[in-house]
């Protein structure tokens, strides 16, 4: 059974044995960027069909608001940045709660896809969706609405989608993001680099939107994170070396822990928390993939 434990006798072989059992604990994590890369590209998973009394009323898309900035990133990605939010930069690879609309650039009047129009944003890691995605939303600001004009090669490619994204389709979102797992690092470590696949020894505190504490962990008593324990957690400490630390801000979508996941103070699910959280030590289950982000194209 997994628990705080001293770090005195030794992380790598206690990884060994949650290694084991990790796989087991809940979805395949969000940041395994590797499987992604392979797996067909998707835009985000649309919300469950809820039923006709329960449906929520379609909302209007933003698509005549003006271009505050426009850049064009490597492959022939535009971004074009409507309305600069408030709140914390979405980084690379994080889990995001946005709207979206998703039309054809041959026919902006065919659309394919909205959450506008269902009336409900959607929760998804950008790990999972098309490389649109994945370079065009890192850089917003919760709250922010940016439009994203995608090359066929960063979306569907050749194969294109269903019946209604033909082969070759270049393809433009609005994009709004609504809430997502977003961080400030508060120190730069100088270790091993946290993966996408790592159990990670951290000291922590865990408080919900009225500043109560609701978990927490110290040096001398650690916890022991490992892969598909949280999903906000996971997303959130990808990035961090050994000796860092970082606050970090969790929406209630992406706030969960799987019932066979260690939870000795029955941290609370599904509401928003913010983590301020030191990497003591980290045990890699993949090599960590050094962060990039997008340039602009000269």
């Amino acid at each position: 059974m997994l628990s705080r434990a001293s770090v005195s006798g030794g992380l790598i072989g206690l990884a060994l044995g949650l290694a084991l059992v990790a796989p087991a604990l809940a979805e395949p994590p969000a940041g395994d960027k590797s499987a992604a890369a392979q797996s067909s590209p998707q835009t985000p998973p649309p919300a469950p069909e809820p039923k006709e009394e329960m449906a929520p009323k379609a909302l209007p898309v933003p698509l005549d608001l003006p271009v505050i900035e426009k850049k064009e990133l490597e492959g022939g990605l535009i971004i074009e940045d409507l309305k600069i939010g408030s709140g914390l930069e979405v980084r690379p690879g994080a889990s995001v709660f946005a709207h979206y609309h998703g039309m054809l650039k041959s026919d902006l009047t065919k659309v394919f896809d909205s959450s506008y129009q269902r009336g409900e944003p959607a929760a998804f890691p950008l790990s999972g969706v098309i490389q649109g995605w994945q370079k065009g939303v890192p850089g917003m600001k919760i709250g922010g609405i940016r439009r994203l004009t995608i090359p066929a090669a960063m979306g569907y490619g050749e194969r294109g989608s269903g019946d209604k994204i033909p082969p070759n389709s270049d393809l433009v979102f609005i994009v709004e993001v609504v809430d997502a797992v977003a961080y400030e690092d508060i120190t730069e470590g100088t270790g091993e680099l946290v993966g996408s696949r790592a159990i990670v020894v951290a000291a922590f505190t865990m408080k919900d939107a009225e500043g109560k504490e609701v978990d927490s962990a110290t040096k001398e008593n650690p916890f022991i994170w490992v892969p598909g324990e949280n999903n906000g957690i996971t997303s959130g400490i990808e990035g961090m070396k050994v000796g860092g630390k970082r606050k970090i801000r969790i929406p209630a979508q992406f706030n969960f822990t799987p019932p066979n996941a260690p939870n000795p103070k029955n941290r609370p699910n599904n509401v928003a928390v913010d983590v301020e959280i030191e990497v003591l030590q980290v045990k890699n289950l993949v090599p960590p993939t050094p962060p990039a982000s997008a340039a602009p194209k000269k």
